[in-house]
């Protein structure tokens, strides 16, 4: 009798023991930063670099910016033609990428800086840094990555951006004309 206990036993045993190693949580694999922490990062980034003390804390969209040049001319106007170009890097220079010239909207219909506006209507974080400047301008945005990236390592252009990564993006404002 003491056979035939045992492989039932044995068997409950074995499943109940593949059913647990089948739902065991390790947790998360990382720990995004939180905004003070990359906060602190990006002021020291900014303290050890004086050519950008001129960014600062945007709560609204809770990245660091600034106007690194105004440009000269004219400036947009929600109905404004616009165009522009960016600069992709990390914070120890690694650049990551430039765009083309942005000209045009994803349908082909030449971008107006209005259309730069949130879902909601509400201006977007690209629609504030370009509507800050004047044609050739530029402005310095850094997304911390708590908000805009995260703690796992991702690859953007073929290029490996470790966890925990602040993007810096440097924006041109290329072009500025009235509407047709």
């Amino acid at each position: 009798m003491k056979k035939k206990l045992f492989l039932p036993v044995a068997a409950i045993a074995a499943a109940v023991t593949m059913l647990a190693s089948c739902i065991k949580n390790n947790g998360p694999s990382c720990y995004p930063n939180t905004l003070e922490k990359d906060r602190a990062v990006i002021d020291s980034f900014i303290d050890k670099n004086p050519s950008v003390s001129y960014l600062s804390f945007n709560p609204t969209y809770s990245a660091y910016m600034g106007i690194a040049d105004p440009g000269t001319g004219s400036q947009p106007k929600d109905d404004s033609l616009v165009s522009f170009k960016y600069t992709m890097s990390l914070m120890n220079g690694t650049e990551i990428g430039t765009s083309e010239e942005i000209k045009t909207n994803t349908n082909g219909t030449p971008l107006r800086l209005k259309d730069l506006m949130d879902q909601q209507g509400q201006p977007s974080l690209y629609y504030a840094a370009l509507s800050m400047l004047k044609k050739g301008g530029k402005v310095k945005v850094i997304l911390p990555s708590s908000i805009y990236f995260s703690c796992s390592s991702q690859t953007i252009n073929g290029k490996s951006i470790p966890g925990y990564s602040q993007l810096i993006y440097d924006y041109i404002l290329t072009d500025v004309k009235a509407p047709n």
